[in-house]
């Protein structure tokens, strides 16, 4: 009897010391990598306020797509655009329902100092200028590019002079780094990265906006605390701390 209440003690101090809890809810969401400063933010105030925890994989949104689909225990789906959310839905039917969060304004950033005068989307075309691109088929900024560059009248594959990243997150690291002299990034990637490069807005009627959008997946065993987690976000809280990181909840 001794013995048993001594492992019962080591268990509870275990439990303890690790800040687990045996009945602890988890949530595991499939987020766009863009997300990730706001999402640091969110689900630690949400598990304050709640005691639910949010677990995150994060990626550009083509390989996230495969991940979500693939996982039986799947709770939410929060890729860099409704789109994705959409097309999930489309060949799984997985998707309960879809509640929009935030908005990506694409931007040029480029090096401080703008040592290569970058002034527009024509300098991507440069043979001088190193471009930093999304890949298309992995990421919605590589995807959302090229449908900017369509509509200025620039065919993407005519950028000879590119490296192509996984996620928008890198973009920004090679932009700092001077991996690359100029990128295309969420502006909310870029005030993070405010004091190491300069920015370079793009005209309403040239841009293309993103809108990003959480799916509720069918999946989840954890409904009522995923809801609680979509309505956290959506919340005057939530909102305030995604203005804080940057991003913007209202449509430009």
């Amino acid at each position: 009897m001794l013995k048993m209440e001594k492992i019962l003690s080591l268990l509870i101090f275990l439990l303890v010391v690790s800040g687990a809890s045996a009945d602890e809810t988890v949530l595991r969401i499939y987020l766009a990598a863009g997300m990730n400063p706001a999402l640091d933010a969110l689900k630690e105030e949400f598990r304050k306020d709640t005691g639910i925890k949010v677990d995150v994989d994060s990626a550009g949104s083509g390989i996230l797509i495969t991940r979500a689909r693939e996982d039986k225990d799947a709770d939410l789906f929060m890729p860099g655009d409704v789109w994705y959310v959409d097309q999930l839905n489309e060949k799984s039917g997985l998707i309960e329902s879809k509640t929009t969060i935030a908005y990506f304004v694409p931007v040029i950033i480029f090096q401080n100092g703008n040592p290569k005068k970058i002034s527009g989307l024509k300098d991507f075309l440069r043979d001088d200028v190193v471009s930093g691109l999304g890949r298309e088929e992995a990421c919605q900024v590589g995807r959302i590019s090229t449908k900017i560059f369509e509509k200025n009248g620039i065919d993407r594959k005519n950028i000879k002079n590119v490296k192509e990243s996984l996620t928008v997150n890198e973009l920004a690291v090679w932009v700092e780094m001077k991996n690359v002299d100029v990128a295309i990034v969420w502006d909310a990637i870029a005030a993070n990265f405010s004091k190491k490069v300069e920015v370079l807005q793009i005209p309403k009627e040239k841009n293309v906006i993103s809108e990003v959008a959480v799916g509720l997946m069918k999946t989840s065993k954890n409904k009522v605390a995923a809801q609680k987690f979509i309505d956290f976000m959506k919340s005057d809280k939530g909102k305030k701390i995604l203005r804080e990181k940057g991003y913007r909840t209202e449509a430009p």
